[in-house]
């Protein structure tokens, strides 16, 4: 018996397979020997964010999928189809295409829309049930051909509605791509800056340079080993599983996010009174993890506005400065690509990772400005990562907009009418 994915669409709106509206693995007769533009699974986003990029491989009659423009692609093994490695061929480069042996290629049928198409396979009460029905060995799960073709039905209402849904669609996707490039911008731009600033400061082109161990820094600037620093420094507290789930929060790697906590990540434990003292966290801290694989090692984390008793895990180390403005400094400081290649210089090998101990920390040599210099700095950049949160957020907004745009279309809620023009 079909599964109705879209119980709420217009019972007018007939319900059918995905065999039923689309060819599955179209046995395209390709010329052998020839160079095809090729799809290999990293060359799909995730997030059903379509195909990045083009190779070239020459077809030799292998088990490569084949595919057209307006074709469909699928990623069938774990975890890329719970991912949503999934595309609809647009813009290829030749009359047609092979791929990895890891898709299903759908070929949409002439009273199918192919964006239409794309939109239902992906929208969540589909997708979810289709990662519900895989199949095979753990870690190997597959996409069945038989859940295509007989089990999961979707809403295909007339070509013409089909047209404007997937019209629809399309402005909410190129509001999209507009944000996700202003959000790319602003992140360049921040990245420069902080590069910048950070390692030369303001006016660099004119300011006089003094050569040191760690290269060229205007001349009223001066370096540092951390520890002539730091106030303390401590590694945090191991914790066994059996004291997870109740008691205070606990910062894990796992709540790091671009230099803050993220909160709501935060785990409990139970905490013995003799350790409040030694692992707790203070507004203004550093955390910086000590043992990971490159590019995580090292990451450095600031505690801002700490207002509940926290402590932190063994796999990190906290360093306390004398005063918040010299923390949130070496915060940013710390997080500069530059000065993150010689952290990670300074990894020893552990179990199948790098680690840095507080000896080899205290040791590394930071740059100092002026204190009035550091604050122009660290304003500048905050602003800059303002802009970038900012953008982010537009970027999340039009996505959710989007995702409920297409859960009202998909389910009739919303109609477009006919005399609606909504060309992008």
């Amino acid at each position: 018996m079909k599964v109705d994915c879209f119980p709420e669409a217009p019972p007018e709106w007939p319900r059918k397979t995905v065999g039923e509206v689309a060819e599955i693995d179209p046995p395209y007769q390709l010329e052998v020997g020839k160079l095809y533009p090729f799809v290999e699974m990293a060359s799909v986003r995730e997030g059903f964010g379509g195909i990045c990029r083009f190779g070239q491989r020459v077809w030799d009659r292998s088990g490569l999928c084949r595919f057209k423009e307006g074709d469909l692609m699928l990623g069938k093994i774990t975890p890329c189809a719970e991912n949503g490695k999934a595309a609809l061929v647009i813009n290829l480069p030749d009359a047609f295409g092979i791929g990895s042996t890891e898709f299903f290629v759908l070929s949409p049928k002439a009273d199918v829309d192919p964006e239409y198409l794309f939109a239902a396979l992906t929208a969540g009460p589909f997708h979810r049930r289709l990662i519900s029905r895989m199949e095979g060995s753990t870690g190997r799960l597959r996409i069945t051909r038989d859940t295509l073709k007989k089990w999961l039905a979707l809403p295909v209402p007339s070509i013409e509605d089909q047209r404007r849904i997937a019209a629809a669609l399309n402005l909410a996707d190129h509001a999209i791509h507009r944000a996700r490039s202003e959000l790319d911008a602003t992140r360049a731009l921040k990245r420069s800056l902080s590069s910048e600033l950070f390692l030369h400061g303001f006016g660099s082109a004119t300011r006089a340079q003094q050569k040191t161990k760690i290269g060229l820094i205007p001349n009223d600037w001066t370096v540092s080993e951390l520890r002539t620093l730091w106030a303390s420094s401590a590694n945090g507290l191991y914790v066994p599983e059996n004291l997870y789930g109740s008691g205070v929060p606990i910062v894990r790697i796992d709540a790091f996010n671009d230099g803050f906590f993220e909160t709501r990540n935060f785990k409990r434990i139970r905490v013995e009174p003799r350790d409040v003292d030694a692992y707790s966290i203070q507004t203004g801290d550093l955390l910086v993890n000590r043992v990971n694989s490159i590019p995580f090692l090292g990451k450095v984390v600031y505690a801002d506005a700490v207002d509940e008793f926290t402590v932190f895990e063994s796999n990190m180390m906290r360093l306390r400065f004398p005063t918040r403005e010299l923390s949130q400094y070496l915060a940013l400081y710390l997080s500069v690509p530059a000065t993150k290649k010689r952290i990670w210089a300074m990894g020893r090998p552990a179990v199948a990772q790098l680690s840095i101990n507080q000896r080899d920390v205290g040791k590394f040599l930071v740059v100092l400005p002026p204190k009035a210099e550091r604050q122009e700095i660290v304003t500048a950049v905050a602003t800059a990562r303002q802009a970038e949160e900012s953008a982010e957020n537009k970027l999340n907004a039009i996505v959710g907009v989007k995702r409920s745009l297409l859960q009202n279309l998909l389910t009739g809620k919303i109609r477009i009418p006919a005399t609606l023009d909504i060309a992008p």
